[in-house]
């Protein structure tokens, strides 16, 4: 203990005798500490720990397979999922739970509340107890004894002034008084953005349903039990309910999925990837510190070869190098948190609260006990590996026994020195080949980043306005009332200055199949088009293009017979030959089973786009009249800023009916922005990284240049004695370090295009390989590692022989 003790004086004075590179060594590395930093509280908030459950890892959830229509993960029957709880042996809870968008009405505005109902095991399986009151035992799931909710922490203090003496009191959802049991912590958040909870009441009809699929289920594993086993016990009960349901159950089984698993998928992958990019800063980082140490180091080899001398062992000096880089490191690291909380701060204020409120975890980034140990580990991992070149050279003349020559020598050995000079240009070439994977990925990614946040969605985004109405379905129970507001409200946004088109939508569901009438069945892989409820005006308010036939039209009643549109991905995969030797336009079609009906295609139309993959999304239209939702979103085409008429829109359909709530009033390229932030970002901070390692790098070529022809000046001096020109002498000094530069671009260019192939794969190959970047990033880090040779050079050329010729 003594003994480090004395290390730690004995380095901290060595590191005050050199300020100014002491300095510039915790600079450098505060900033590849600062970004791992930085890339780890997302890491740690989103990949780690993206939900407080306890034993996260024990939480499943369980869906229905179909493999009829290929779908891995459907929703469940009723029927079936009850079943589960009661026949199931491998989990110690197993909670149903069903999404429930509900109107909050009563005291303020009228607001669409996320709610969710859920069976009473859903609060224990995820392992948080309320911070006020309780929450539901298994008679409230009965229909007649339901009337109780529990609130999330957020709708206590944004709706409920956070009262502390809430318990018992009503409100109303969906015209029904509920009273508040319970209010969740802070932490509580699932399914993700939910206010309200209530129980899951089923009525007998729904307790016997095994056709309709409509709820989620999930579990904690008992003790001992894995995943696999519980995938096999789980696959025995599908069997047993089989062989009793076989009309309703053939060929269904059931899935088991860890819910960690599918928690911010796409989200953790750009997260991950960013982090690998910033553990490269820091190696670059590093590799400029450790050339700095390895020349610290060579100007004390007298001092060392005195300590030699009078007994000191070799690890006695390679551990007092080594502290000395940990303290440099751990500086680095104090100024590396700091710049991390900066950076956190001001990324709080460009995140869209729609984004914290639906990725899992982002609303608990901050620096805590995790992020402040990762960055002392980083720190210390950085301090080794900065100071290993100069403990390697410095026991490798220990082990040689020519520490004793060096008081002879005065610290010159030409044995030692080639070492140092090799060490110095590995470190060099590893930062030229680093700097050009970091900049060639950056290059690419940013370019891919760009590409998708420009690219065509199918329609036009530009002076589009929507928002969501909600209407209560005790005001609005029959389709031909639903209809009816939705043509007021439509007629109603008309007659607004700036508004040339209206229309409105609605989501409904996905297809149980696509029948096409005088064809086979559908296979497996055939895609079920996701349908959408849509109105006269539609396709034009949204600007889609009508490639064949015509568009819904307001023509097409709830008495008119039944037709439908489809895009133009769904018509090229059913009429393999459209548009030149067939379309579907004139044929009919069935979306789901014999029950269901016929249905004329009268149009086919451009296709809606994946903003992330670019890949056509399967839509089909059918009129909104002839399936009417409460639920609807609707559309205004303007001919100024849309944003400007937000309000005006929301007082016009106030003005058709006060009770709905009307809710998510924004334009479209708003919608956009918010979905494509996350790219936004990536790109950002992937350029960021590319701007410091060709700093780094050119900063790292500089000063070895700079410190080479400072151990040179004799052999300089000697040269232009015997008749060196200025320019040989240039030339001599700048081919090394391009040569040495050089040999990184050879080994950087494999290395970045393996990269790229990696990372792509990761991001659903989204990332195109451009190979002019790759040349392009190569002539650049070749020229700025000239230039930064340059300087260091022209001193040398400059210098008196006579002069150089007395210097040692």
């Amino acid at each position: 203990m003594n003994s480090f003790l004395l290390d730690l004086r004995l380095a901290y004075r060595s590191l005050r005798k050199s300020p100014g590179a002491t300095t510039i060594a915790a600079l450098a590395l505060a900033l590849g500490i600062g970004v791992n930093t930085s890339c780890f509280i997302w890491v740690n908030a989103l990949v780690l720990h993206p939900l407080p459950y306890p034993h996260l890892d024990r939480i499943m959830t369980l869906w229905e397979t179909t493999p009829k229509f290929a779908a891995e993960r459907d929703l469940v029957a009723p029927a079936n999922g009850l079943d589960w709880r009661e026949q199931n042996r491998a989990f110690d809870h197993l909670a149903l739970f069903r999404n429930w968008d509900a109107n909050l009405t009563g005291a303020g505005e009228p607001e669409r509340i996320q709610a969710c109902r859920v069976t009473a095991d859903f609060f224990p399986l995820l392992g948080l107890k309320p911070a006020l009151g309780r929450t539901f035992s298994r008679g409230e799931e009965e229909p007649a004894s339901s009337g109780v909710v529990v609130v999330s922490h957020g709708f206590w203090q944004r709706r409920l002034a956070s009262n502390p003496h809430v318990l018992g009191q009503t409100i109303s959802l969906d015209k029904q008084s509920y009273t508040i049991a319970g209010v969740m912590p802070a932490d509580f958040d699932y399914p993700l953005a939910t206010d309200i909870w209530a129980p899951l009441a089923l009525e007998p009809r729904e307790r016997s349903e095994r056709a309709a699929h409509t709820i989620q289920v999930l579990g904690r594993l008992r003790t001992g039990v894995s995943v696999r086993q519980a995938r096999d016990a789980m696959r025995i009960v599908a069997q047993h309910l089989q062989e009793m349901y076989p009309q309703t159950n053939q060929a269904r089984s059931i899935e088991v999925t860890p819910l960690r698993e599918l928690t911010n998928q796409v989200t953790d992958t750009f997260v991950s990837i960013l982090q690998a990019t910033a553990w490269f800063v820091l190696l670059l980082a590093c590799a400029n510190v450790a050339n700095l140490q390895l020349a610290r180091a060579t100007s004390r080899q007298r001092q060392f070869a005195v300590e030699a001398a009078l007994g000191a062992g070799r690890f006695r000096v390679a551990r007092r190098l080594a502290v000395e880089s940990i303290l440099i490191a751990l500086l680095g690291g104090a100024l590396g948190i700091w710049q991390a909380q900066w950076n956190l701060d001001m990324e709080r204020t460009h995140v869209p609260s729609e984004i914290l409120r639906f990725v899992a975890g982002m609303r608990n980034m901050h620096i805590d006990g995790t992020v402040a140990l990762f960055t002392v580990v980083a720190s210390l991992v950085a301090g080794i590996l900065c100071s290993a070149p100069a403990i390697l050279i410095t026991l490798r003349r220990n082990a040689g026994g020519d520490l004793g020559e060096t008081l002879k020598e005065g610290g010159r050995s030409s044995s030692s020195g080639r070492a140092r000079n090799r060490m110095r240009n590995a470190l060099v070439t590893a930062e030229v080949a680093l700097s050009l994977m970091l900049l060639v990925g950056a290059a690419l990614m940013v370019e891919t980043f760009q590409r998708l946040l420009t690219s065509d969605p199918g329609y036009n985004p530009k002076n589009l306005l929507t928002m969501q109405i909600a209407l209560p379905d005790a005001d609005h129970r029959t389709p031909s009332q639903i209809t009816a507001y939705q043509d007021r409200v439509l007629r109603a946004l008309t007659t607004l200055g700036g508004v040339t088109e209206a229309a409105a939508s609605a989501n409904l569901r996905a297809a149980e199949g696509f029948y096409i009438e005088g064809r086979p069945e559908p296979r497996p892989s055939d895609p079920r088009p996701f349908l959408i409820a849509a109105t006269g005006r539609y396709f034009q308010t949204m600007q889609f293009p009508l490639h064949s036939g015509r568009a819904i039209s307001p023509q097409d009643s709830a008495d008119s017979p039944g037709v439908i549109v489809l895009s133009e991905a769904v018509a090229r995969h059913y009429w393999p030959g459209y548009p030149r030797t067939a379309s579907p336009v004139g044929h009919r079609v069935r979306l789901g089973n014999a029950l269901s009906p016929w249905l004329t295609v009268v149009g086919v139309v451009g296709d809606s786009k994946n903003w992330f993959t670019g890949e056509a999304s399967t839509l089909a239209y059918v009129p909104f009249a002839q399936s009417p939702l409460p639920v609807m979103t609707v559309l205004m085409r303007t001919t100024v800023d849309p944003l400007k008429l937000a309000g005006s829109a929301r007082a016009l359909v106030r003005g058709v009916d006060r009770d709905p709530p009307i809710y998510d009033v924004k334009s479209q390229e708003q919608e956009i922005a918010w979905q494509t932030s996350g790219v936004g970002g990536a790109a950002y901070a992937m350029e960021k990284y590319a701007a410091i390692a060709l700093l780094l790098a050119l900063t790292g070529i500089y000063a070895v240049t700079a410190y080479t022809v400072a151990q040179r000046t004799h052999e300089i001096g000697v040269r232009m004695a015997l008749g060196a020109r200025h320019a040989d002498v240039l030339k001599m000094v700048v081919g090394q370090s391009f040569r040495t530069a050089g040999v990184g671009l050879l080994i950087g260019l494999p290395a970045a295009y393996g990269l790229m192939r990696v990372s792509s794969s990761l991001l659903y190959n989204v990332i195109a390989m451009d190979l002019r970047a790759f040349g392009l990033f190569a002539v650049l880090l070749a020229a700025a590692a000239t230039l930064a040779a340059y300087f260091p050079a022209r001193r040398a050329a400059k210098i008196d022989p006579a002069e150089a010729l007395h210097q040692e």
